[in-house]
């Protein structure tokens, strides 16, 4: 099977690239056409994952799609935008028809849940998979959220249970065709759209944790020149995660480990999510009662 014939079997499929109000033009053009009304601002971000960075190379074929488009949309989430199209290339190392299917799949279940089309991108033939994905999201003008803004007095909040995923990821290494139980934090995890959805209204800075919480709410800190005191005692994990590890080293994952694309935001009150401190004058994340090495995931 050639390239051509690669891309209308399996990625012109009409559960995976399907139309919208937004999209002129999509998949058989020389480029994608958006038609963006005046009123919305366009929101843009590009992820690239690469086997055995980002996810282990025998994992599922199916797995490995619904992760990828999960964690793009993410960033349109701590934006507060709404989805409506992606692109991607994709270097393959051969083109295996029963793995491409199984890719194609996984990646239209994420574009049917999120609303988000694919509307174009490219296919060769490299060394390894590597999966570069770029997410279109719009806002009302002036509306989306952003990592500025933190108030003093404000309380920081998150969305969700934190450490699965990092919890997940010594089972996932030594198994990566486990999908169950943390796994499944590892290989889907959500895209809080809505729930960004929900605390527009209240948040006054906002970003997703993808590198581990405590690295992720100095981000936060250094874009509003703010410092921040997290309560420890306060901060979300499942039972599954305590229950594997016991508290100290699930409270480790929580704080540093990453990938858990929940959203962390500040805001003066908010009905929505929990509270786990407050921003202070400083210029740094504190946790109470612990002393934090560096911590986080950074590519070098």
């Amino acid at each position: 099977m050639n390239e051509f014939q690669l891309i209308q079997q399996y990625f012109q499929q009409p559960n995976l690239a399907f139309s919208n109000a937004y999209l002129r033009h999509g998949i058989g053009d020389d480029c994608a056409t958006l038609n963006i009304p005046s009123e919305f601002d366009l929101h843009l971000s590009l992820d690239t994952l690469v086997e055995d960075v980002h996810f282990p190379k025998q994992a599922n074929a199916f797995d490995i799609a619904t992760r990828a488009l999960a964690v793009s949309i993410s960033d349109l989430a701590a934006m507060g935008a709404i989805p409506i199209g992606f692109t991607l290339a994709i270097t393959l190392p051969s083109n295996d028809e029963s793995w491409i299917k199984a890719f194609t799949a996984g990646v239209a279940q994420a574009a049917q849940f999120y609303h988000c089309p694919l509307i174009g991108g490219d296919t060769t033939k490299g060394p390894c998979l590597v999966l570069s994905l770029q997410v279109h999201g719009i806002t009302p003008n002036g509306k989306g959220l952003s990592r500025g803004g933190a108030q003093l007095g404000d309380k920081v909040y998150v969305s969700g249970n934190l450490g699965d995923a990092a919890g997940a990821l010594p089972m996932v290494l030594n198994d990566p065709s486990l999908n169950t139980g943390l796994a499944q934090q590892y290989y889907a995890p959500i895209a809080q759209i809505e729930f960004a959805q929900a605390i527009k209204g209240y948040a006054s800075s906002c970003l997703d944790i993808s590198d581990g919480l405590v690295q992720d709410l100095n981000h936060l800190c250094k874009a509003s020149n703010v410092g921040m005191v997290i309560d420890p005692g306060l901060i979300p994990m499942s039972d599954e995660l305590l229950k594997t590890y016991g508290n100290a080293q699930a409270l480790t994952y929580a704080l540093s480990g990453g990938d858990d694309y929940q959203l962390a935001y500040t805001a003066e009150d908010c009905q929505y999510g929990i509270c786990i401190g407050e921003v202070v004058a400083g210029e740094k994340v504190e946790v109470k009662g612990m002393t934090l090495a560096a911590g986080g995931y950074q590519h070098f």
